[in-house]
């Protein structure tokens, strides 16, 4: 059998263009027409292009021929609508054998590689981490909504971006956040309350003592609340006003559905200019609600800076927004592309935790009982004051958060491309070769997490103390490597608010859990992760819950 390398590709290569030279120079070429001999060479550099793109370069050139693939083609729709987002990636980690990276082509023939181990995740997200991007037409079409802020900004620019906001998110400011944390998770337990109230559970009073509740709204007017004073110095109060149009206008883009799902996938593969102009509902929509929001940005930008020109600097210094107004580092649409990040990011993440921990601990009522139980042990009562060192300290509260924000990341798997030749995993990668990280896979994947990785276990991220023999909080789960969850991803391209979203679901669940025994309305009904850019329930989260007396 005649076996091919690089050489031998090569030779082949020229010999084909030789062939055509030699057509040139003979009479063959003196008895076509111009137009003969144009479709001639067209048919036969057409005929050499696909020999080379169908036989020699996938198998015996490409840098990419020795890593594992994925039999046949996948159709990048498929994976963008895959039901959970994820599930083939975590299905391929758990079938083909690979050395930290799997490789897939599309129905066009695009290569794309699935990062699966420590060292493939360590390059992408630390090591060559600004050797990829996110894809242009990904990051226009996100813009839309969350603005050219931290998260959709690429090289020199996030690194200016980062040093300038990381101050805000230090610890020491994120545990003074506490009480501002606490105090809203209070609103939102007196509206649940009264929800319960209006809604009351068949043949019970309407007394608030068990009623009906959907959860995912609740929580994701909870996270405003606590975002809107955090990052630009506004309370939005949308917990006690219904009617919140900032509010109703993040639910408008965000509510999941699969009609949004198909939305974003057209947009990530056709060009903006070309996408904007589909006569389709949602684009009016999605232009109608960013133009709302981006408007209300504006005006708080305004306001601070007529604060700041009549010197009244107390009034800047506590929140993010004036905190890096004051570095005027930023213009002020610069600044509102900023608050639009934060305003959608940093709300949905922790309210999208808070639904799917609801669930869970619907589905596992002894550990609801148990965590029920260290609360009121650690805390009095909702109404009493709160410390971080409480909940930061509780084993079982930290196990239940971890293992919610490692099961249902709020992001499932996010893309990128590189921008230049680079490595991944000792592995040459192309310029232009499209890398996904996905962290529903990872968080799930038995290299790192073994057989138990689709298992809610709260108590693997708690230890026993040696000398004391109590449960003590770890913070790696039992798994080998801290990149075995990327729910926030890692390296230079992390979640920013990564330890804000941690410390607002802590409060969260320790106060919806503390007064509320939890049930799901329809015990037999099926739940499907849904979402276009975050993941979020399609059915809702309809919950029965009783009010727990004493607390």
């Amino acid at each position: 059998m005649l076996l091919f390398n690089e050489e031998l590709a090569l030779n082949l290569t020229i010999s084909l263009t030789e062939t055509v030279a030699l057509l040139w120079t003979t009479n063959f070429v003196s008895e076509l027409s111009f137009k003969s001999l144009f479709l001639v060479v067209l048919a036969i550099n057409f005929a050499i292009q696909l020999v080379w793109d169908l036989l020699i370069y996938p198998f015996y050139v490409d840098p990419l021929r020795h890593v594992a693939t994925v039999p046949g083609k996948t159709n990048q729709m498929a994976i963008l609508l895959d039901s959970p987002r994820g599930r083939l990636p975590l299905e391929w980690m758990r079938t083909i054998p690979n050395e930290g990276l799997i490789h897939f082509r599309d129905t066009f023939r695009r290569s794309y590689l699935i990062a699966t181990s420590h060292q493939a995740l360590l390059d992408v997200m630390s090591t060559n981490t600004y050797d990829f991007e996110k894809p242009w037409k990904v990051r226009t079409f996100l813009a839309r909504i969350l603005g050219f802020g931290l998260i959709l900004s690429e090289g020199n620019a996030h690194r200016v971006q980062r040093r300038a906001l990381t101050p805000a998110f230090n610890i020491k400011n994120i545990r003074s956040l506490y009480g501002l944390m606490w105090e809203k998770t209070n609103v939102l337990l007196a509206q649940l309350e009264e929800e319960m109230r209006l809604n009351p559970v068949e043949g019970m009073h309407g007394d608030g003592r068990m009623g009906k509740v959907e959860m995912s709204v609740w929580a994701s007017r909870l996270t405003l609340d606590v975002i809107g004073p955090v990052a630009m110095g506004r309370d939005f109060q949308s917990l006690i006003n219904k009617k919140n149009k900032v509010a109703d206008s993040f639910l408008a883009i965000l509510e999941p559905s699969r009609e949004k799902l198909i939305f974003l996938g057209v947009n990530f593969l056709l060009p903006q200019w070309f996408a904007r102009r589909i006569p389709w509902t949602l684009n009016r929509v999605v232009d109608k609600e960013t133009d709302f929001l981006r408007a209300v940005c504006h005006d708080i930008v305004r306001e601070k800076r007529e604060a700041l020109k009549s010197h009244k600097l107390e009034t800047l210094e506590v929140d993010i927004l004036g905190t890096i107004m004051l570095r005027g580092e930023f213009s002020d649409d610069e600044l509102v592309d900023q608050m639009l990040t934060f305003l959608a990011a940093g709300h949905e993440t922790t309210a999208s935790a808070l639904t799917w921990a609801c669930y869970l601990l619907c589905l596992h009522p002894e550990v609801q009982t148990r965590l029920r139980d260290e609360i009121h042990s650690t805390i009095p009562s909702a109404e009493h004051d709160i410390t971080w060192h409480q909940l930061e300290s509780m084993p079982l509260l930290n196990g239940v958060c971890q293992e919610v924000l490692r099961l249902y990341p709020t992001v499932p798997a996010t893309i990128r491309e590189a921008v230049r030749d680079t490595t991944i995993a000792n592995t040459r990668i192309p310029r232009g070769i499209r890398i996904i990280l996905c962290p529903y896979a990872i968080n799930r994947s038995p290299q790192f997490w073994g057989d138990t990785g689709d298992s809610f276990i709260p108590e693997r991220w708690i230890d026993i103390d040696d000398q004391t023999g109590n449960s003590v909080v770890n913070h790696h789960g039992g798994a080998p490597t801290n990149f075995a969850q990327i729910t926030f991803l890692h390296g230079q391209r992390s979640c920013i608010g990564k330890d804000f979203a941690r410390a607002e679901l802590r409060c969260a669940v320790a106060g919806v859990v503390g007064r509320f025994v939890l049930e799901m309305q329809r015990p037999e009904e099926e739940i499907h992760i849904a979402g276009a850019v975050t993941t979020k329930p399609k059915e809702g989260m309809h919950l029965k819950m009783t009010r727990v007396e004493g607390w």
